[in-house]
């Protein structure tokens, strides 16, 4: 593409994703059902055969953040949870109002950035940016044939980033849906996103400051979890966790992504639910906001959080 040409589609995209992270919910596209994106994988997920176990009696359903997908976010996770005795589900949540067509592959996953509407005249498709309502309506949906398939009562649910903020809002809804909740990084006083300009620097030099570059990375999926949103001033209000659900959140003091990092721990955790630093468990590890789904003891830290055992050590 030219640069005259990638330039216009730059701008175009820029302001189509403004007007939609600021547009009211009901003045967006309509959806046209809360069905979620199903796929394949990855390795050790979505074995509709799967049947949970006296030891791991809840199917585990894994929500990614934004601006990626089920497979590149849990590559590592869903096979170890399948080693650990664990039926686990997980689907593409959250495809952009604005876009038409699955998508065809991991390549088309690679638009370096510059918003989801940019990818989507570019013939890319990018996951995790549509509002959280309706994110929350496709996890509902998804949960429900989980729940049909195992004949499972309850779930389990661990959500990355923006995951764990859909997570919040689909069981405000749905309380008794899930017996247990995992996130990692998950802004639950929203972000400053701080660290974006680092990463983005043609945005920065726009001028825009952190949280309207998340709008244009995460749509409006990144512009609703910003500290100080409706959204996120409503969930707060509505209460960080729900009862009945244990309840853990995992957090590193390297997330460049969630600003402060302190925003992805629970202001006041009850009896049964846990904060955790990754560098509490393992001093010294470095790992950043999207790390976390590879780090091999953050993967730990899950895993012994959906066993409700106490935390594992590097």
């Amino acid at each position: 593409m030219s640069p005259k040409r990638l330039s216009l589609v730059f701008t175009v995209a820029c302001a189509l994703i403004a007007a939609l992270a600021v547009m009211p919910r009901g003045a967006a596209e309509p959806v046209l059902g809360p069905a979620p994106d199903l796929v394949d994988g990855p390795a050790g997920a979505n074995d509709w055969s799967c049947r949970p176990s006296a030891a791991a009696p809840n199917p585990v359903v894994l929500v990614h953040g934004a601006g990626t997908d089920a497979a590149q976010s849990f590559a590592q996770l869903a096979p170890r949870l399948h080693r650990a005795g664990y039926c686990a589900f997980t689907a593409n949540f959250g495809r952009p109002r604005l876009v038409s067509g699955p998508a065809t592959g991991p390549e088309r996953l690679d638009w370096p950035g510059t918003g989801p509407m940019a990818a989507a005249l570019t013939g890319h498709v990018v996951y995790g940016v549509a509002d959280i309502a309706a994110t929350s309506a496709e996890l509902a949906a998804f949960v429900d044939r989980v729940r049909a398939a195992t004949g499972a009562k309850r779930v389990a649910l661990v959500g990355h980033s923006t995951g764990g903020t859909v997570i919040r809002e689909f069981l405000h809804a749905h309380p008794a849906a899930a017996a247990t909740v995992v996130t990692l990084a998950t802004p639950y006083r929203g972000s400053t996103y701080s660290g974006l300009a680092a990463h983005y620097p043609d945005l920065a030099a726009l001028g825009l400051d952190g949280p309207q570059i998340a709008a244009q990375v995460y749509g409006t999926a990144g512009a609703e979890q910003a500290v100080g949103s409706p959204v996120m001033t409503r969930l707060d209000a509505e209460g960080e966790t729900v009862p009945g659900v244990r309840w853990t959140a995992i957090a590193s003091r390297a997330d460049e992504v969630i600003t402060p990092p302190e925003s992805a721990l629970l202001t006041a955790p009850k009896a049964a639910d846990r904060n955790i630093w990754v560098q509490d468990t393992c001093p010294g590890d470095p790992v950043a906001h999207a790390d976390l789904l590879t780090d091999p003891h953050a993967l730990d830290l899950v895993v012994s959080a959906l066993a409700d055992a106490p935390p594992a050590r590097c």
